[in-house]
């Protein structure tokens, strides 16, 4: 992991974003219904926000996003595991 792949997965709204889409693949819109419903955290959850950390994301190479004519941009992991110099390592199953 790098420090830009650090930095965009410090933050609670990316770290929920990353935690859904360990389960499944989804749109942003079921991101959004998903974290609406939740709420946990602080503060709302809104589409601009989920947008942003959907860029931040995939900027980072942490998500990769397809298009399916149906659905729209789905979001997904572009990972399995995750480590930090050795001492912190995160298996997504």
């Amino acid at each position: 992991m790098n420090e830009i792949q650090l930095k965009a997965i410090c933050d609670s709204t990316r770290l929920r974003i990353l935690g859904l889409l360990s389960q499944e693949s989804m749109t942003n819109t079921e991101l959004f219904k998903k974290l609406d419903k939740r709420k946990l955290g602080k503060g709302i959850v809104n589409r601009e926000s989920i947008f942003k950390s959907l860029k931040k994301l995939l900027n980072a190479k942490l998500l990769t996003r397809t298009f399916d004519e149906k659905r729209g941009f789905i979001y997904s992991l572009a990972f399995k595991e995750l480590k930090v110099e050795g001492k912190l390592f995160i298996k997504i199953k």
